[in-house]
């Protein structure tokens, strides 16, 4: 018989994938438990409309900071525990990621940027970059007389130079 078909093992794989399913399932929602804690203690003393109104969105920026936590996550921590003071009555339980979260009850119905391609994005640049360069090119004029030729100058040279850069990378 094969130990890939024997009952032991069949019992074994299956406890495994019972442990790996639970604990991930534990792991993601212990997660959503920390952000949705942080989120109440800020609202705790963020709440307070005069203390909001002084420092407005820098708290959220600062705490952020010196937790070493990205800024949208921690204001999505305290959507979620504005709109979930208990936690227990997020629609979704404990079956789903933050990510999930944030998707489907924190961001829902809100615009999203729209992504630019690569290509897209260089043409942008150097279309950005050749009317930087015409702009400077055109030199300031006083009585009909260009003045500050050095500035314009090194003005056109370094947006050459920019030019030259963003073909280099971009292979043409």
């Amino acid at each position: 018989m094969n130990e890939l078909t024997a009952p032991w093992f069949t019992n074994l794989t299956e406890d495994c994938l019972d442990i790996k399913v639970e604990t991930e399932t534990t792991s993601r929602w212990s997660l959503t438990e920390g952000r949705h804690l942080i989120g109440l203690r800020i609202l705790e003393d963020v709440g307070n409309f005069e203390r909001s109104n002084i420092y407005g969105d820098k708290i959220v920026q600062s705490v952020a900071t010196s937790i070493k936590m990205a800024t949208r996550t921690v204001r999505y921590s305290i959507k979620l525990a504005t709109l979930y003071p208990d936690l227990n009555m997020l629609p979704a339980g404990k079956n789903m990621s933050w990510s999930h979260i944030v998707n489907k009850y924190l961001t829902a119905g809100e615009v999203k940027p729209t992504r630019i391609s690569p290509t897209e994005q260089i043409r942008q640049i150097k279309q950005l970059l050749q009317h930087e360069w015409m702009t400077a090119n055109q030199g300031t004029f006083q009585n009909g007389v260009r003045v500050d030729i050095d500035q314009d100058d090194l003005k056109c040279e370094f947006i050459r130079y920019l030019q030259d850069q963003v073909e280099k990378i971009t292979g043409g």
